[in-house]
């Protein structure tokens, strides 16, 4: 019994898409090089996102250095003291790091005394742990991370403030259900 795949609600919008972004090439017309171009400079998500995301970094990181220790890195020991102990991998999902940036950061608080790695029941697993001198860090910069937090409302206003932290939330619980 062969099944008949449905014309969903998606894939008609992707199919209509098609049809109207790209007729010229499916009739080999020529295309308007620069047009597309400027509808990806004028309409691109990614480029947005990653924009804003530089500006509102170099915000906090600004404010932090003279902790020495970026925005990334007190991502990660926030994590970690929120979690008590957690293993290399489930911190590097949770942040959405790749492997040599997260390895990276965590080798350069490790050497700074801000973290520790250590192995678990089986010797194999190693779990990472803020130190006493990396606590002391956090609560060091929660004025400075304040100032910062303020500067980035000021940038995007209260409420375009509260969207980001609500698309953000919802992505999240979207990236957790699968």
């Amino acid at each position: 019994m062969k099944r008949r795949k449905r014309l969903t609600k998606k894939r008609y919008l992707l199919w209509l898409y098609i049809q109207l972004n790209y007729e010229s090439l499916l009739m080999e017309k020529p295309i308007d090089k620069l047009s597309l171009i400027k509808s990806m400079s004028q309409h691109c998500i990614a480029a947005r996102i990653r924009l804003l995301s530089r500006m509102v970094t170099n915000i906090y990181d600004s404010a932090l250095s003279p902790f020495g220790v970026k925005l990334t890195q007190m991502n990660i020991l926030v994590v970690v003291y929120l979690s008590g102990e957690i293993a290399y991998d489930p911190l590097r999902k949770r942040l959405k790091m790749e492997k040599s940036t997260a390895s990276r950061n965590i080798e350069r608080l490790r050497k700074k005394g801000w973290l520790d790695i250590i192995s678990g029941k089986d010797k194999r697993r190693k779990f990472l742990k803020i130190t006493p001198a990396g606590e002391e860090l956090l609560g060091k910069v929660h004025e400075v991370w304040e100032e910062a937090q303020k500067k980035t409302v000021n940038l995007f206003g209260e409420e375009g403030t509260d969207v980001l932290c609500n698309i953000a939330n919802d992505v999240w619980k979207k990236d957790k259900e699968g």
